[in-house]
């Protein structure tokens, strides 16, 4: 990986105070990767460069650069996701298709589905869908 020069540094620390994202910035900066834009920023390395260094604790422990469609490791677009969750029937109290059938759809695993669905992952989402459960049916007792 190549090293930047202090005034990308400079740029790079500039935008994360604006709000960016370091996987946005990253984006912007295709030769350099999102752990490189992290660690300057955050002053890990670079630390006498200019420019604002970015708190650890900035996004309060949760690492939004990795949510959604931000992350590297992202399956789902946003639009998808919401697809997914916005599958719950309420009368009848349960999913409304399989998440084998969205997997199917959506041409990713069904546990990327699954953790969807349980809040797992997107959680950034606050669906109300999330972590709903099917109802379970009542044997008839004999």
């Amino acid at each position: 990986m190549p090293k930047p020069v202090g005034s990308l540094v400079v740029k790079w620390r500039k935008l994360a105070e604006e709000g960016y994202l370091y996987a946005e910035i990253a984006r912007m900066n295709p030769e350099y990767t999102v752990d490189q834009v992290r660690h300057y920023c955050l002053g890990h390395t670079g630390q006498k460069l200019d420019g604002p260094i970015q708190r650890v604790d900035r996004w309060y422990g949760s690492n939004v650069w990795l949510r959604g469609e931000n992350s590297p490791h992202s399956q789902l677009t946003a639009t998808d996701a919401q697809r997914v969750l916005d599958d719950w029937d309420d009368k009848g109290g349960k999913w409304k298709s399989s998440g084998a059938a969205w997997a199917r759809e959506l041409r990713v695993s069904p546990s990327t589905i699954y953790m969807l669905r349980r809040g797992e992952t997107w959680q950034h989402l606050k669906h109300p869908n999330q972590g709903r459960k099917t109802k379970k049916r009542r044997k008839n007792s004999r």
